[in-house]
């Protein structure tokens, strides 16, 4: 983390410190405010989060679960690097789970359901034509979720967030080409079109292929990244 004054980060104070932590912590891992491999220096933490260095080591340990921090004998503590590996394995089960909930949307959608999807895409799409990809990237997933909603199975809801969260850091890399956020929108598109046909096969097949679009554009970038080749 970088040096000089540090603006301390209003805590919830429902939670247990470490908790609280933890939480802001996960979420600047998560959206990249704090970059793949930066160390973090837990005197600092401590400072930002106007708490002891104790919740502070507790948090980072809850996140070493999570191999979203890595404890470096001799070093410190970073965050873990980008992997392909990591994403690979990330996608491979959010193809699976979001290819099956997006078959079932379909299948089971009324029409209030769709009309709801309506107005949520026609607000996205504006987002789209405005570039601006962080807003876009919040409300395109709203939609997805919205979609997957529909099912009232929770289980396999958290399961599918949880997949999501942890390919926050991912995702964004597919956008670094102009246009891509045009392609998105596209995959969006065609998914409500299946979902208001009852078409679940289609359905499945849009969603996986949206998921692989950005395995495929994020993927040289990852490599690139973790200093592989790119190919």
């Amino acid at each position: 983390m970088t040096t000089g004054k540090v603006k301390t980060l209003r805590l919830k104070s429902a939670q247990k410190p470490q908790q609280r932590v933890y939480s802001q912590l996960r979420e600047m891992i998560l959206t990249s405010k704090l970059q793949p491999g930066e160390w973090l220096r837990q005197e600092q933490l401590a400072a930002l989060f106007g708490v002891s260095r104790t919740p502070v080591r507790e948090a980072l340990r809850m996140l070493s679960q999570e191999q979203l921090v890595e404890f470096v004998p001799n070093y410190g503590v970073r965050v873990v690097p980008l992997s392909w590996e990591e994403f690979e394995e990330l996608y491979a089960l959010r193809i699976g789970l979001e290819g099956l909930a997006a078959r079932l949307t379909a299948e089971r959608a009324t029409e209030e359901d769709i009309a709801a999807l309506r107005k949520s895409l026609k607000e996205i799409a504006v987002l789209a034509e405005q570039g601006n990809l962080r807003e876009y990237l919040h409300e395109e997933w709203k939609f997805r979720l919205k979609c997957y909603a529909i099912l009232k199975r929770p289980r396999l809801m958290q399961k599918i967030k949880h997949l999501r969260e942890h390919a926050e850091r991912y995702l964004r890399l597919a956008y670094t080409v102009e246009g891509k956020i045009h392609e998105s929108l596209d995959f969006h598109r065609r998914l409500l079109e299946a979902i208001a046909d009852h078409d679940g096969a289609a359905a499945e097949r849009i969603n996986q292929d949206a998921l692989r679009w950005t395995l495929q554009n994020a993927g040289p970038v990852v490599r690139k990244l973790e200093g592989g080749p790119a190919t």
